[in-house]
């Protein structure tokens, strides 16, 4: 496996490089309008870039949903990077820092096909499919296991 370095964003060029990947991901792929993916809230969340060989291949976001709730959002790896470990790091980190920040909920709305993926990292569904950009998702909320 590809050694996988994970940064909390800090300047304007790693946000870009973030955006790309969402753009490439959410938009070009999933068929999410872009006015949608990027919903005004950017500002008001810790970023995180993951990097391999070089290569940006991930990006994930964490945003205070109020209430002691932190969510994990945007959470994308580009499709030939898929598979390789790094959506698991890019969560790993996500989940640390949401823990550290005193959350006392961590939760995610995980696209249904990514349900299993989630849970594997100690994410337990709450509640019934929804749909969000046209897409099936479902909540999901941490229970342990790090």
């Amino acid at each position: 496996m590809i050694a996988v370095d994970i940064v909390e964003i800090a300047d304007a060029e790693d946000m870009e490089r973030a955006f790309a990947i969402r753009r490439a991901v959410f938009c070009d792929e999933q068929g999410v309008g872009r006015e949608e993916e990027f919903d005004g809230r950017d500002g008001d969340c810790r970023h995180y870039l993951a990097s391999a060989g070089g290569e940006t291949v991930g990006a994930a976001r964490l945003r205070d949903a109020g209430e002691g709730e932190v969510k994990i959002e945007r959470v994308a790896v580009l499709k030939p990077h898929r598979g390789n470990g790094f959506g698991t790091a890019l969560m790993r980190r996500t989940i640390a820092d949401a823990a550290s920040s005193g959350a006392e909920t961590i939760a995610i709305h995980a696209q249904c096909h990514a349900e299993a993926f989630y849970e594997d990292l100690g994410f337990v569904t709450e509640g019934d499919v929804f749909e969000e950009a046209g897409i099936p998702h479902v909540r999901m909320v941490y229970g342990g296991k790090r």
